[in-house]
């Protein structure tokens, strides 16, 4: 799995970073309970994967994709920015499919109110 570097930025805010790859696709989790605020960032070389963003409430092992605030699925084909609707207590990235020669750096921005 590829790692993910966190970083507490700014008291109450977290910044996670994973770097994806062809050999390395999967992400570790990230548990951030509290964190109402998510914000995700890709960029990168593609290689024609798709990097999706995916949650996960209870365990860390049932995921699912994650929702922007319209409601459609958080999944990148290219570099982009976008908020995070749910708040669940899990959260990953992830290529899928993995392409080929894909290198994405993924940001996750979470601000916990407490």
């Amino acid at each position: 799995m590829a790692g993910v570097t966190q970083e507490d930025k700014y008291g109450n805010t977290n910044l996670a970073v994973w770097n994806l790859t062809s050999a390395d696709p999967d992400g570790d989790k990230i548990t951030r309970p509290g964190a109402s605020d998510r914000a995700v960032q890709v960029a990168g070389t593609f290689g024609g994967a798709t990097v999706v963003i995916q949650g996960s409430l209870n365990d860390g092992a049932t995921w699912d994709t994650l929702h922007d605030p319209g409601g459609v699925a958080i999944t990148f084909t290219s570099k982009g920015i976008n908020a995070i609707s749910e708040n669940v207590t899990n959260i990953r990235a992830i290529l899928s499919p993995v392409g080929s020669g894909a290198n994405v750096n993924v940001y996750l921005l979470s601000r916990s109110t407490r």
